[in-house]
């Protein structure tokens, strides 16, 4: 994966961290009712494993796309300009020609 993939998606799971987090709290302040999902009763700690999961992958997707190191770039070989009308190198021959920059 880029580099900034991995940076996007630690972004993102730590997002998805810190919901199920606050989603927890409020759970157990009361706040809100645990969420019947399936048939099933989700509690609160089940919530917090959420958030201890999701805050690793975060970790592990951000070490991977900001501390290590990019990958080397190819050179390209060099190339000169042309000019536009008469296909040759600039510079080339004994007239001189004006080159816009």
């Amino acid at each position: 994966m880029k580099r900034e993939v991995c940076k996007f998606f630690s972004g993102s799971f730590a997002a998805l961290a810190y919901v199920h987090a606050a989603y927890a709290v409020a759970t157990d302040r009361g706040i809100i009712n645990e969420p019947v999902f399936l048939g099933r009763r989700w509690g609160v700690g089940f919530m917090w494993t959420e958030a201890a999961v999701y805050s690793v992958i975060s970790l592990a997707l951000g070490y991977v796309g900001w501390i290590s190191k990019p990958q080397e770039q190819l050179q390209k070989p060099a190339t000169f300009a042309m000019d536009g009308q008469t296909k040759q190198p600039v510079g080339a021959g004994d007239q001189s020609q004006f080159v816009a920059r």
